[in-house]
């Protein structure tokens, strides 16, 4: 049978109580025609200040109380904070989906520029990206899309890695995003690309200094620049 406000005697009790200002005696008469209270919400226990009389030593008792009280709040902020990181976690999961669909559907490299302007700038909220090829046997020169006969720009950056994020200065910001005005300082995430001619990497830019930081995840932008590349050896094919 499903539950109706009628089925308890103690419901409309329960929602006087949870709407209506109380003063400390109508607190203590329900409580005491309610003597099993805190047997049904035991939890509510840690959350109560309760001194015991010690004179001006603290109890054990009062103490245990104050340690699980912490506690709790300790598990709870915990918690709230696996929550939000699984929230952050799904979106962008659907964003990086969004994304490797709309690249499957590219038939040129006009196409796949628009591609990272869409999804990149305007989904992930990036300031910048722009992908750089070198010795690809491709002549280039589109807002997000450049060629470079010899060596990649900033090379430096990568540290030999296939990932890196870092801070930039406003001479670097221009070699990685020439199409762009730039402050003086700036962040980036470097991704290798995996090409079967030449070379290249993935930038992705902010204006803000501490947005790409050195200890930041690189998971889900790799995978990005993975795709990417299938699509890029794909077309230079």
């Amino acid at each position: 049978m499903p539950f109706r406000p009628g089925d308890s005697k103690s419901t409309d009790t329960n929602i006087r109580l949870a709407t209506e200002g109380l003063n400390d005696q109508q607190i203590l008469d329900y409580l005491r025609a309610n003597p099993d209270f805190f047997q049904r919400h035991a939890t509510a226990i840690a959350e109560l200040s309760l001194s015991h009389e010690s004179g001006n030593a603290v109890s054990l008792i009062e103490h245990q109380v104050a340690i699980l009280r912490d506690r709790n709040m300790t598990m709870r902020r915990r918690m709230n904070e696996l929550l939000q990181a699984a929230r952050n976690n799904d979106e962008i999961f659907a964003k990086t989906r969004s994304l490797n669909l709309a690249l499957l559907e590219v038939d040129s490299w006009h196409e796949l520029n628009e591609v990272l302007a869409t999804h990149v700038l305007v989904d992930f909220e990036a300031d910048f990206v722009c992908a750089h090829l070198a010795a690809a046997d491709l002549a280039l020169a589109l807002d997000h899309i450049q060629h470079h006969v010899e060596a990649l720009p900033c090379l430096h950056l990568q540290d030999g890695n296939d990932s890196a994020c870092t801070v930039l200065r406003e001479d670097e910001l221009y070699q990685l995003f020439p199409m762009s005005d730039h402050d003086e300082t700036g962040s980036a995430a470097i991704l290798k690309l995996k090409l079967q001619r030449g070379s290249g990497v993935l930038c992705i830019g902010s204006r803000s200094p501490t947005r790409f930081a050195k200890n930041m995840d690189t998971l889900f932008v790799q995978y990005i620049a993975d795709i990417l590349a299938k699509v890029m050896n794909r077309l230079s094919a």
